[in-house]
């Protein structure tokens, strides 16, 4: 029982098992390819986690506006760094998000 009680958390981390997570890969214009996963916040936002160039990088998305697009900084663990522009909806779920900067080259992650 202690084992499954252990499980259950640990799934609920997998993209695709938390209400609303979406994930996607793309080709990035450095080469290889870059995922990418969205995840709702408790505020109503989204966040977005994804590598590039060996990078994990993650921006931070509060502003959600249907039809509309959001710009956030990129944050990533190596010296890679950037900007992504999050599109919604129209019924404000996440669209697409495009990426791009310094060290982790750029794409568009289509969910």
């Amino acid at each position: 029982m202690k084992k499954f009680l252990i499980a259950v958390p640990l799934l609920a981390l997998l993209p695709g098992c938390l209400e609303g997570t979406e994930s996607a890969t793309t080709y990035n214009s450095s080469g290889g390819t870059s995922m990418g996963t969205v995840i709702p916040r408790s505020d109503g936002g989204y966040a977005l986690t994804f590598s590039a160039q060996g990078n994990s990088c993650s921006a931070t998305f509060t502003n959600v506006r249907p039809g509309e697009t959001e710009l956030s900084p990129v944050t990533c663990t190596g010296p890679g760094s950037g900007n992504a522009t999050m599109v919604y909806a129209s019924d404000g779920s996440p669209d697409r998000v495009t990426f791009g900067g310094l060290g982790i080259g750029s794409g568009t992650l289509v969910f």
